[in-house]
């Protein structure tokens, strides 16, 4: 709750105004770890059914913008939301059969990064990592009763 009540006063302090859909559309955002907008229009509009789609990726964009979120582009099907205001930075690891997204820091490869852009002369602004592989469940999952693999995005990999 108490995020929340300093992401109210940042979007204020940045003149975005809260009307009442706009506040539950946040309430509901913050109170999620990972999240797509579907998945947050359909828990928005189990408490207020009045609420418009376009409301809520409206507010995903205002949440954005302000700094509040981060959208990340995960291989498995569509996007997913964060709030990530507020929390120290980490990296994602994903399994690719069920979805299931774990977040973890690893302080050896911020060091290595932090020398990599030295190395280049760069200043470095922003970054994430995201691994992909099989759970510990999946891995045990017979690959004839499996489940349709997921949708994976196409990232390119620079090498």
């Amino acid at each position: 709750m108490k995020r929340f009540v300093l992401i109210e006063q940042l979007l204020k302090d940045k003149g975005i105004r809260l009307t009442t859909q706009r506040r539950l559309v946040v309430r509901r955002a913050v109170s999620h770890l990972h999240f797509t907008a579907e998945e947050l229009v359909a828990d928005v509009r189990a408490i207020e059914p009045s609420v418009a789609r376009g409301t809520v990726y409206r507010v995903l964009i205002l949440l954005h913008e302000a700094g509040v979120l981060e959208k990340h582009d995960f291989w498995h099907g569509p996007p997913y939301y964060e709030v990530t205001f507020g929390k120290a930075h980490h990296d994602h690891l994903m399994c690719v059969q069920c979805g299931e997204i774990i977040e973890f820091q690893e302080p050896r490869w911020e060091r290595l990064q932090e020398e990599v852009v030295k190395q280049h002369g760069y200043q470095l602004l922003s970054h994430t990592h995201k691994l992909y592989g099989l759970c510990e469940r999946c891995q045990h999952v017979d690959p004839k009763r499996a489940s349709k693999p997921p949708h994976l995005h196409v990232e390119e990999v620079v090498a």
